[in-house]
């Protein structure tokens, strides 16, 4: 599993050298264009009917693809005002279907592209087709889209996170668990007794892979998105709310009035601007603030009255605060 005890060297030894096979797999990013280049790792384009290739992805855990959200309209106007008139210029990449049909496939990376394609009216798509196990098509997902510019950074905390579970054959808690213990271990003892743990190997190869982040600053900068309202995150992955909008709205410390506010963002389609404007025009004013923590303040006082009364001291301090507002009313 995914902890901090102690494994074999030979099954250390052995893990690593799974995850070496699997990383070892690095699919080339697409060119500008389509051509009909073929090597070892990239087979040649060819053009499928879309209702061939099925949005399935058995490969991912949990099924779920890698991105989360698209914007319909900008998806909408970018099928109909460049790829109509232009065509599909990056090939979708694809798998065959492990079924009986030869001619059905299951879409590894491309799935902006291939929702464009419905608004364009584009029936026959560019594809490439690889034969890739889960592990390889799941990489290459991960792969292709962390090169896009709008790939949000909760897309990359779930998509690592992953990846990190397959790596040291546990779960996505487990890899959590990890981390954070790693961290514990550098601040309390240093980085050489990271160095010495049987799962570290496991960890730094999965982000030697993925480049661009250290699992250090993993730590600090990612997984504590993980600690945002629950319903936020959930709305996010399922593809309701664009990650930015929902950063927004979970800023919200009141948590009814955050859902509500959440609810009115999905089902009318907010924009950030207008969901900023939406807050704002819901935030208490400082009048009812002030109120709230006199309310407070007073409720405190009259609790803790009997305890001051035993305590001269502290019943003096109470006088001369109480002197202090009244003084201030005066005025």
């Amino acid at each position: 599993m995914g902890g901090l005890e102690s494994t074999s060297k030979t099954t250390t030894n052995q893990r690593i050298a799974n995850l070496k096979q699997i990383l070892s797999f690095t699919p080339e990013l697409e060119e500008s264009g389509i051509n009909h280049h073929e090597s070892s790792q990239n087979s040649p384009v060819i053009l499928v009917h879309r209702s061939k290739i099925h949005l399935t992805f058995s490969f991912a855990p949990e099924g779920q693809p890698v991105r989360y959200y698209y914007d319909i309209e900008e998806l909408k106007a970018w099928a109909l005002n460049d790829l109509k008139p232009n065509g599909i210029l990056s090939p979708l990449w694809i798998r065959p279907l492990n079924n009986e049909q030869s001619d059905e496939y299951e879409l590894v990376a491309g799935k902006r592209r291939y929702h464009a394609s419905e608004f364009a009216e584009i029936d026959m798509l560019p594809v490439r087709i690889f034969n890739w196990n889960d592990l390889e098509a799941f990489k290459a997902s991960i792969t292709e889209n962390k090169n896009r510019r709008d790939f949000s950074a909760l897309e990359d905390l779930d998509a690592t996170l992953k990846l990190l579970a397959i790596a040291i054959e546990g779960t996505i808690e487990e890899a959590i668990s990890l981390l954070y213990q790693m961290d514990n271990l550098k601040r309390r003892s240093g980085i050489e007794n990271v160095l010495d743990h049987p799962q570290y190997n496991n960890i730094q190869s999965v982000f030697d892979f993925l480049g661009g982040i250290s699992w250090e600053s993993f730590v600090k900068s990612r997984l504590p998105l993980l600690k945002k309202p629950k319903e936020i995150l959930e709305s996010v992955r399922q593809g309701k709310i664009e990650y930015t909008k929902g950063l927004e709205i979970a800023k919200i410390k009141e948590p009814e009035l955050r859902k509500k506010i959440l609810a009115k963002a999905i089902s009318q389609k907010l924009s950030l601007a207008e969901i900023k404007k939406f807050i704002q025009s819901h935030k208490p004013n400082s009048s009812n603030v002030v109120q709230e923590r006199l309310d407070i303040a007073y409720k405190q006082f009259k609790k803790s009255l009997k305890k001051m009364e035993a305590n001269p001291e502290r019943l003096q301090q109470a006088e001369n605060l109480l002197s202090q507002i009244e003084e201030f009313l005066k005025e």
